[in-house]
């Protein structure tokens, strides 16, 4: 199969470059960029791509959803749509534009793949639909004979060219009729026909038609039932043509004869081949009537359901639930629809009450699948509106946390040991942390999923991690870690979230006390025979893996609460706090590392849940790459003062970095700007001493950004060194910091300890006396 062929209409030079990378790196061929809309139509027409990615914000001509609706009237091309807003006003103007897909930015390459095939399979199968469709519709047209098709209460739904001639109605007029208002017919003698109903089927006879305008017409008709495959009626249609007065009688016609000497053989299946439970009922709720799919939802024989009373074999929850929707449809004689629920059968349905005869009939189609996939996307929906809820303020909290958690740790640092007040401070940072953990869940699972990978020493982050966790009164609490190290290439940040997610649902499933025992086991090889987790994005190669293991000695899980224990805002907890999220953003985390989790429980016996990471090797001295200093301890940068320049908008985490920066022995230019960043660069270059070091915030308000600066320094100086910092720890970049041409990134907040290890670490590598 050739690669699909991507139109990206995307007028964001860096990102229409990355999506670009991205498509490439996932095997599609990217047939144009486009800035504009009009740029895209002329690409349209020249490429003729299977897909086309567009941005809903289109600053220059057409907007993106304005040249969606165009491609898609002129060349029926799957538009998948691409922003960063999801208010309902985007999202109305977006679904009139019928697109075959929406995608939230930021994304990860995963989703772009799954909805990109996705949308292209759902227009390759609508156009084969339609193609068939359009032939079925074609032959019945084509028939030298009359064709009227209706439902099961006679209502035309069809007509062909010749049944319009014969009648004197057009089809527009005709649908959504009685037959008997339209298909008017007698015996030669007069004598009145009925012409709609549920019949079983007539042979051919010689009848007359009276037309729209009174004029009887001699014709001979069949009339012939459709059925399910339960063999029930589902409608009828009603074949005919003008035959002459005394002219002999033809043979007999049947509409499986016509279609059948049709081009398309199958169509006759293709007519019989509805479904649905369907029963009639009378004024007393008897059913008099029901097909064997009713009689299935129903769970009894057929037979043993005629004559009794409706609300008797159905549920009485049912009862409690519809009878108002049922008791109003049978009194006023009037239809109704409505969507009713069979807990029991953990089933949807369509309900359509018609008036019939002095009852009712009532049929019934599943939309279980619907209405699953209905409250599927109300959860994602849910969790995009929590993710971007997240995101709108994770920025400025955290940009907060940044000055609280550094300030404290200096506070910490500065006094003795033994200090009154260090313990205090201690408690204070802790609860900083903690903080950030609350943002930054809901980021990982609803849209941050992409960790911010680092080499890291588990044992030591496991440790460190521990050591901080509140510990709760009744239960007992074990860490078992190896002495050897346990390197790997992680998000320290997702994995002290899941580390606290799983310890906090050990806690909860011992209400009455009991132990907790968290274990880190050192690597081991993978089995061959065992098929890797989803592959994700610069995951490190699979040579052994680490293994975390949270065991409680609770009450344990019953299997079916196993079945549903990873669904997102699932939960058996009755609080009002309980959230549901918390193993579904475990599962996330764990998935997003290239890493699997499973889980192990015997009711009485406890849980165990464990998680498998790729492993990383250590360095030469069996160290992880990460340095292993103390972190509140301040470290010489070298025996030359190194120059860093600083972009970061936010005063109070400005002066903090100048302070800590210059306290470890470095001569610091701050900046608030991107432009001013890149003057202050040049200016240094061109007096011959260029800065060591720049630290770039990602994000500036009304200003140039830390990506865009990056682009310009690199462009002056393609040897720059810089660290990536954000409160936007889910931003593309700072996942794949390398692609854009930084050396580090350091998601915000973090300690005083961790930028001056960072810079300490990078300053040693590219330093050459």
């Amino acid at each position: 199969m050739n690669a699909l062929r991507i139109l990206v209409v995307e007028d964001e030079t860096l990102v229409a470059r990355d999506l670009e990378a991205t498509l490439k790196k996932l095997g599609f061929e990217v047939s144009a960029l486009c800035r504009t809309g009009e740029e895209a139509l002329v690409a349209m027409q020249r490429f003729q791509p299977d897909v086309v990615l567009m941005d809903i914000q289109l600053e220059q001509g057409m907007d993106g959803v304005e040249t969606a609706t165009r491609l898609q009237a002129a060349y029926r091309v799957p538009v998948i749509f691409l922003t960063s807003y999801a208010d309902e006003p985007t999202l109305a103007r977006a679904r009139a534009a019928q697109p075959y897909g929406y995608l939230l930015k930021p994304f990860h390459q995963s989703e772009l793949r799954s909805v990109i095939e996705l949308a292209y399979a759902r227009h390759t199968a609508l156009q084969k639909l339609q193609s068939s469709e359009d032939r079925f519709v074609a032959t019945l047209r084509s028939l030298a004979e009359g064709v009227i098709s209706t439902d099961m209460l006679g209502v035309i739904n069809f007509m062909n060219p010749v049944a319009e001639q014969l009648t004197g109605w057009s089809s527009r007029e005709a649908t959504g009729r009685p037959l008997h208002e339209v298909f008017r017919v007698a015996l030669p003698n007069g004598e009145a026909l009925e012409s709609s109903g549920l019949v079983s089927g007539t042979p051919s006879r010689t009848i007359l038609l009276t037309d729209r305008d009174g004029r009887p017409v001699h014709i001979e008709d069949t009339t012939t039932p459709i059925r399910d495959a339960d063999g029930s009626l589902t409608g009828i249609v009603v074949l005919f043509r003008r035959r002459e007065p005394n002219a002999p009688a033809a043979a007999p016609v049947s509409l499986n004869e016509a279609l059948s000497s049709s081009p398309f053989p199958n169509l006759a299946g293709i007519v019989g081949s509805i479904a649905d439970p369907l029963l009639a009922l009378d004024a007393n709720w008897r059913i008099t009537y029901l097909n064997a799919l009713a009689a299935r939802v129903m769970e009894e024989r057929r037979e043993a359901l005629l004559g009794q009373v409706l609300w008797d074999v159905f549920p009485p929850s049912l009862h409690r639930l519809y009878y108002h929707e049922f008791s109003t449809a049978i009194t006023h004689r009037t239809p109704a629809s409505f969507e009713l629920e069979h807990e029991a059968r953990r089933a949807w349905y369509e309900v359509q009450l018609y008036p019939f005869g002095q009852g009712l009939l009532v049929l019934m189609r599943d939309i279980t699948v619907r209405k699953q996939a209905e409250q599927h996307q109300d959860k994602l929906e849910k969790l995009e509106s929590l993710g971007l809820l997240a995101r709108g303020f994770a920025h400025d909290f955290n940009n907060l946390l940044t000055v609280l958690l550094g300030n404290l740790s200096l506070a910490e640092m500065q006094l003795e040991p033994d200090a009154p007040s260090r313990q205090e401070l201690s408690a204070a940072r802790r609860a900083s942390l903690q903080a950030q953990n609350l943002v930054q869940q809901l980021l990982t699972f609803a849209r941050g999923g992409v960790p911010i990978r680092q080499p890291t020493e588990l044992v030591r982050l496991v440790r460190e991690w521990w050591a901080e966790w509140p510990r709760r009164p009744g239960l007992d609490y074990q860490l078992e870690v190896p002495d050897a190290p346990c390197p790997a290439e992680v998000d320290r940040h997702q994995i002290r979230r899941l580390l606290s997610n799983l310890v906090r649902n050990a806690e909860q499933a011992q209400p009455h006390g009991g132990t907790v025992i968290l274990r880190l086991l050192a690597p081991a090889a993978v089995d061959p025979e065992i098929p890797p987790a989803e592959p994700v994005a610069e995951a490190p190669p699979r040579s052994a893996t680490l293994t975390l293991e949270v065991t409680d000695t609770g009450e344990g899980i019953d299997e079916e609460t196993l079945a549903h224990i990873f669904e997102p805002y699932f939960t058996t907890r009755g609080d009002s706090n309980a959230t549901g999220l918390g193993l579904t953003v475990c599962e996330s985390i764990t998935k997003a590392h290239g890493g699997t989790l499973s889980i192990e429980s015997t009711p009485g016996a406890g849980t165990t849940l464990r998680i498998s990471l790729p492993a990383t090797a250590p360095g030469p001295d069996g160290r992880p790459r990460e340095t292993a200093e103390d972190l509140s301890a301040p470290a010489p940068v070298s025996s030359r003062t190194r120059r860093i320049l600083v972009l970061e908008d936010e005063p109070l985490i400005r002066q903090l970095i100048v302070s800590n920066l210059t306290a470890a022995g470095c001569e610091v230019t701050p900046t608030g700007e991107g432009s001013e960043t890149v003057a202050r660069y040049t200016e240094a270059l061109l007096q011959g001493v260029r800065y060591d070091l720049v630290v770039m915030d990602l994000s500036i308000p009304n200003g140039m950004g830390g990506a865009q600066a990056m682009e310009k320094l690199r462009q002056l100086d393609p040897h720059v060194q810089a660290i990536v910092s954000s409160g936007y720890s889910d931003d593309p970049i700072m996942s794949r910091y390398a692609d854009f041409g930084f050396r580090a990134v350091l998601p915000k907040p973090y300690q005083p300890g961790e930028l001056r290890e960072l810079v300490t670490s990078l300053l040693a590598e590219s330093f050459h006396p």
